[in-house]
């Protein structure tokens, strides 16, 4: 659409726009803000399960709860079998008798594994399997509700904020559902327990060891609630920042061609810094509290050890007593470890949720899915338009209707004329319900349109947009989007003659049927792989199909060649017949024969009636028919006699039309061996392997290389809190034995220097944990950031046939700069600091225990590769399992991205159920797999859990052998078994960071492959020659090029072009879609190289010239333009070379005609600093190609390259620009492509090509000699008298 969101004409703004709004109209303007105000919202994600998946999540939580209850009974049997040793060595207790205790014990400790294998089994599958059916339903209702709401919402809101939301945001949300429900049911039911056993065995010294748990509580409330709140700020930063990756990224040509890459990179850098600071000061307040917490079991274990012995002195509690209890509570806040890992992924789950929760709990005024209003028995009404005033939400200081009265008859012709700007497409924007009037009413017959259903008033039109949007699927797909749901369960065959009718009717069926694959064939993302004509005309068939009783024709014929159009405007004019119809057009030939004719300006209707009429009066409408005659003959008269009856060459010319073959990049150097697509962007194999996970490291270390002053101090300090637990073991062995003294006072001397020994301890794990997690908080932080900063920058560094594979669309990229930096992350420092940590664990227990106690230490040190074996095996089986879920995300929030990319399009065409049952689809169709990667996975988790049971009663079973046997003491025993089997049950800690692990090593493939991608036209590449100032003429020569697509060589797009441009030379470049013109274009920005032949510019071959200089000669000048969220000075320098001051902008755009709409807009001296909105939104179309203009301009190259530069301009404005173009192309060598041949009348050389050849060559004047020419004939069908002759 032109100008569905323009704000304001270019005229300057009168003193009513300033007026006050009143009650009622500030209403409106805040409802289409901010939505309807209601007290209905979700208030936890669990509000999208259904009874089932409550069922499970409570069988799946008494499982994790049932696991966790039966943990503290080993304090029951470690204190009973303690007991047992201390009698042994008093000599109550004989060596049999001690024997079978122990063995006893040890085969209840069996029974235990056994019952914590079923209780993980269970949990583990049941929060997996719930967890992902509870996101899916959460993605589709956040899609739903995005869907839903009206188009003010969008005005702000770009597709990479979605992306980033439906993917990373989501993930987080699945991550929280998942692993960690299962981690802490199973903690606080181990924290409860043991503190239940605990009170049994003696409440006394319970009570006492009980201010752990408020000092815990009251460190986790703090620790909590902070940071949560910072990361949800960091979280809507980085969605903001993926605005820009998504602008990007969808612009990627324009990006290319004007080399703003590193801009744009700099841009999104900048989100980037403002989000690392939230989520750094939430990591380091994390950070803070879980040192706390991990310090407490030391001092817990000094206090109770203190404490005890004078209860056990006193004769209140007996050995084993003091050590049951003691361990239950150890072990009940030793269990708050278990949640270091999982609680930064816990606070981004419920940060994560609460922005989601309330963002979906807008209400929109405009909900499609709604089935309240009318519906009404006919849309055949007049449209009454009275006293309708209208004012943008994003623009309350510029009113752009006025009091606007109009009338569209019904089953009649209504143009609608006009300088761009001047609210024309506000018109269309009112009718379908995309904004509100702030006053006055719109009635469809007798009743106001906002009391009608709206589903069913969008189903009574159809909307041909100046921008044709198309959907990544199959040409056949989208013109079936037209028809209404109730038509799509119509046989196979009835179907496919709607659809084929539909394209014959809108003259398409032709270059379809000549496609590789016919109604079949794939029209790439936003329809890519088609040109510009042929999309329109696919959209003119959508809009066909419908057989709606409004049609809306908004600039529908402006991308269309002359042949192509005249044929289209025929089948629209028949279209027409019967059926309500507004036509906005620029090209005043195409409305002609339109029953009413409103001319508008300044928001208002000036002038109205037939052509006729109105150029009897010889006013506004009149002025704008001369400016648009060809040739400035005077209005009336004929340009070139009639057309003869016999076919010339120009209907020769025009009889076959060429298709156009997709751009695809060029096959680059098998050699190479480099992959053409982010692997990650399709399913692979599980990548677990030792090698696998060494390159996801070394990335990392790669990537955080800068922290290494933070990282070598950290990882220092992780090692020494792994051989915490051997010295802990120590103390451990030394208090056990301290215990076994008949001697009073040497057992309280002993326990008293022990204790101190554990405070001494508690305290250094406090410093190291705080030293080690804050750094590991930053480097995290920062390999965040710098990940995300590096792929999108490797991204921006892609030739465009990157680009072109389907798997390389939007989405799936902008989700892999989202949501790769976040998996990486499972391999960030902190989980390094626990492998490191682990392995100092490991090694300095075996050290300890080898110098100890021998035998024992290698029974052990056995066991140790078994869990490590089992841990490994799980993460494999989590890797696949991850993968496959990757894959259906990134496909889904591809498609999402594109819906919402196009919502305009989707809400004209009521496609919202039919989007929503699609993503269904996309998320449904790898459940049952799905669902067997869980029941693998789970198996491999619950067994890593229950093998340290096995561990330690086999430890303790040949323990009690070697002591009943008086092979070794209580205290060597203590010794081996608290520095081994501690360190397995550590193992388990890390591994439950496995998930996190898998999908790094998953995202470093990802990453590595994109990092390790070097194109064949590198913007990196310095090596290549550049120009010398003083020698830049601009001339161009084409010397024998010839170029074929990758994917059909056979095909030759161009053939053998040989073309010599002289500096200063403007020539123009016609022909119908397909012919080769903006291949042309495509080959000299150096988007491709030619496969055949040479490009030479001043004498010298573009592809050994170094790129980025020699792009930096080089304007271009699309038809659809593009412009990025930001202000309009912003759009404007971007790309610019150098400094440009603000004089040398201000005359860039008066030269574009675009200055006095830019001091028109509010805060006159600022008006430069006003926001455009994602993609320049709040602009209308003929608004935004003149920034496009402007920016051209000021770039000041060489050479300018313009592919239909003024097809979005209204009459006026056109004149004006094509004078300033005339003006601008003197001093540089110009190549225009152009279907409106009045553009480029006054070009030294005109080249036509067909087929991918020049068929005639020479200027206006010499061409229109010809008397059979083909351009001859072009132009006579283009003239204003003839258009309305042949219609």
């Amino acid at each position: 659409m032109a100008e569905l969101s323009e704000p304001i004409t270019t005229n300057g703004l009168d003193e009513k726009q300033h007026q006050v709004l009143d009650e009622k109209q500030q209403q409106v303007l805040d409802h289409q803000r901010n939505g309807l105000p209601t007290d209905k919202r979700a208030k936890t994600i669990f509000h999208y399960a259904t009874p089932l998946d409550f069922f499970i999540l409570a069988i799946s939580s008494f499982a994790a709860i049932v696991a966790g209850v039966f943990n503290p009974t080993l304090a029951i049997f470690y204190g009973q079998i303690a007991g047992n040793f201390s009698g042994y060595q008093k000599g109550t207790v004989s060596g049999p008798e001690l024997q079978a205790k122990t063995s006893k014990f040890s085969l209840f400790w069996v029974y235990l594994g056994v019952e914590t294998f079923i209780a993980v089994y269970i949990s583990t599958t049941g929060f997996y399997y719930t967890g992902e059916r509870i996101t899916r339903r959460l993605r589709e209702a956040y899609l739903k509700t995005t869907i839903r709401q009206n188009m003010a919402f969008f005005d702000t809101l770009g597709a990479g904020e979605l992306t980033t939301r439906i993917t990373s945001d989501i993930n987080l949300i699945q991550e929280g559902l998942t692993r960690s429900p299962t981690v802490f049911l199973t903690a606080a039911a181990t924290f409860t327990s043991a503190f239940v056993i605990a009170y049994i065995e003696y409440w006394k010294l319970a009570l006492i060891l009980s201010s752990t748990l408020v000092l815990m509580a009251i460190i986790g409330a703090v620790g909590v609630a902070y940071p949560v709140r910072w990361t949800k700020q960091s979280l809507a930063l980085y969605g903001s920042g993926a605005t820009v990756v998504e602008e990007a990224i969808g612009s990627i040509r324009h990006v290319t061609a004007f080399g703003i890459q590193e801009p744009l990179v700099e841009r999104y850098d900048n989100y980037l810094k403002r989000a690392e600071r939230p989520a750094l000061k939430g990591g380091v307040g994390t950070a803070l509290a879980l040192s706390v917490m991990e310090a407490i079991p030391f001092f817990t274990f000094g206090l109770a050890f203190w404490e005890g012995s004078r209860l056990l002195i006193r004769g209140e509690m007996s050995t084993a007593a003091v050590i049951s209890s003691t361990l239950a509570i150890i072990l009940g806040t030793w269990t708050i470890e278990l949640l270091a890992p999982n609680a930064k992924a816990t606070l981004s789950s419920i940060a994560s949720a609460s922005s989601i929760l309330e963002s979906m709990s807008r209400k929109s005024p405009e909900d499609p899915f709604s089935k309240q209003g009318k519906r009404l028995e006919n849309g055949g009404v007049n449209i009454t338009f009275r006293d309708v005033q209208l004012i943008y939400p994003s623009r309350p200081d510029i009113t752009v209707l006025k009091d606007l009265n109009l009338v569209l008859p019904a089953f009649k012709t209504t143009a609608i004329v006009g300088a761009s700007g001047c609210g024309k497409s506000s018109i269309v924007g009112l009718l379908e319900r995309f904004y509100k009037p702030t006053k006055g009413e719109i009635l469809f017959g007798h009743d106001d349109i906002q009391t009608l259903n709206l589903n069913w008033l969008r189903s009574q039109i159809s909307l041909v947009g100046q921008e044709p949007t198309l959907f990544h699927t199959t040409v056949f797909q989208n013109i079936v989007y037209g028809l209404e749901d109730t038509k799509l369960s119509l046989p196979a065959d009835e179907l496919k003659a709607f659809v084929q009718q539909a394209a014959i009717t809108a003259n398409a069926h032709d270059f379809i049927l000549r496609l590789e694959k016919g109604y079949d064939t794939e029209v790439g993302e936003k329809g890519m792989l088609l040109s510009g004509g042929q999309r329109q005309r696919i959209c003119i068939a959508r809009a066909i199909i419908k057989n709606p009783q409004i049609l809306i024709l908004d600039e529908a014929t402006s991308a269309l060649d002359v042949e192509a159009e005249r044929l289209v405007q025929k089948a629209l004019a028949t279209a027409a017949k019967g059926r309500t119809t507004a036509v906005i057009a620029h090209r005043l030939s195409t409305i002609r024969d339109a029953d009413n004719i409103i001319v508008m300006s300044d928001g208002q209707v000036v002038e109205q009636g037939t052509h006729e009429e109105l150029i009897s009066k010889q006013g506004r409408y009149a002025e704008l028919v001369q400016k648009q005659q060809f040739l400035n003959k005077p209005i009336g008269t004929d340009i070139t006699t009639d057309v003869v009856s016999n076919k010339s060459d120009s209907d020769m010319f025009l009889e076959k039309e060429e298709v156009y073959v997709p751009d695809e990049p060029i096959k680059e150097d098998e050699s190479r061996k480099e992959p053409t697509t982010v692997p990650g962007a399709e399913p692979k194999r599980s990548s677990l392997s030792s090698h696998g996970l060494s390159t996801a490291l070394r990335l990392v270390m790669e990537i955080n290389r800068p922290e290494i002053l933070f990282i070598v101090p950290a990882a220092f300090l992780a090692i020494l809190l792994g051989l915490s637990v051997p010295a802990q073991s120590l103390i451990f062995a030394k208090v056990m034995n301290t215990l076994s003294l008949r001697s009073g006072d040497a057992l309280r001397n002993g326990i008293d220097f022990w204790s101190l020994m554990f405070l001494a301890l508690g305290l250094g794990v406090f410093v190291a944990w705080v030293g080690q997690s804050v750094s590991f908080a930053y480097t995290e932080e920062k390999l965040i950031h710098r990940t995300r900063y590096r792929s999108f920058k490797y991204i921006l560094r892609q030739n465009v046939g990157f680009f072109d594979q389907e798997r390389n669309s939007i989405g799936p990229l902008t989700s892999l700069v989202s949501s790769a930096s976040t998996d990486l992350n499972g391999l960030g420092g902190s989980v390094i600091g626990a492998s490191l940590t682990f392995i100092a664990t490991i090694l300095g227990g075996i050290v300890l225990s080898l110098a100890i106690a021998w035998k024992l230490a290698l029974v052990c040190l056995a066991t140790v590769p078994l869990v490590a074996g089992f841990g490994w095996v799980r993460l494999a089986a989590l890797t696949l399992f991850g993968q496959k879920i990757k894959q259906t995300h990134q496909d889904s929030a591809a498609y999402a991205t594109e819906a919402v990319s196009a919502i305009r399009t989707v809400a004209s065409l009521n496609m919202e159920a039919r989007v929503m049952k699609h993503y269904n689809k996309i998320l449904s169709q790898r459940s049952k797999e799905s669902i067997r990667s869980i029941l693998v996975a789970s198996a491999y988790y619950a067994a890593s859990y229950s093998i340290t049971h096995f561990c330690a009663a086999l430890a303790f079973w040949y323990g009690g052998s070697l002591i009943a046997n008086d092979h070794y003491t209580v205290f060597q025993f203590f010794i081996c078994f608290a520095a081994l089997i501690s360190g397995t049950q550590a193992a388990g800690i890390l591994l439950s960071s496995a998930t996190g692990m898998s999908k790094a090593i998953g995202a470093a493939e990802d990453l590595n492959s994109l990092f390790e991608r070097r194109p064949e036209i590198d913007i990196w590449d310095t090596t290549g020659k550049e120009t010398i100032v003083k020698t830049r003429a601009g001339k161009i020569e084409f010397r024998n090029v010839s170029f074929s697509y990758a994917s059909r060589k056979e095909h030759s797009v161009l053939d053998n072009i040989n073309i010599t441009i002289q500096p200063g030379q403007y020539i123009a470049l016609i022909g119908p879609s397909g012919c080769g013109k903006s291949t042309m274009i495509a080959l000299l920005e150096r988007f491709y190289d030619p496969t055949g032949g040479q490009i030479l510019v001043d004498g010298q071959d573009i592809s050994k010239l170094n790129v980025n200089d020699y792009r930096s000669h080089l304007s271009l000048v699309g038809q659809e333009q593009t412009l990025y969220s930001g202000t309009i000075r912003e759009n404007l320098v971007l790309g610019a070379s150098g400094t440009v001051s603000e004089e040398e902008i201000e005359q860039a755009c008066r030269e574009a005609n675009i200055y006095d709409f830019i001091m028109s807009l509010p805060h006159n001296r600022h008006g430069f600093s006003t926001e455009i909105g994602s993609k320049g939104v709040m602009l209308s179309g003929g608004q935004r190609q003149r920034m496009a203009i402007a920016r051209a301009i000021l770039r000041d190259t060489t050479i300018l390259l313009l592919d239909e530069a003024t097809a979005a301009l209204d009459a006026t404005s056109e004149r004006m620009v094509q004078d300033a173009i005339d003006k601008a192309v003197k001093k540089r060598t110009t190549i225009a492509v152009a279907h409106r041949l009045s553009t480029i009348q006054n070009a030294d050389v005109i080249y036509v090509l067909k087929d991918g050849r020049i068929v005639e060559v020479g200027n206006h004047h010499d061409l229109m000699g010809k008397e059979r020419g083909v351009y001859r004939g072009l132009v006579e069908m283009q003239s204003l008298d003839e258009a309305a002759r042949e219609m």
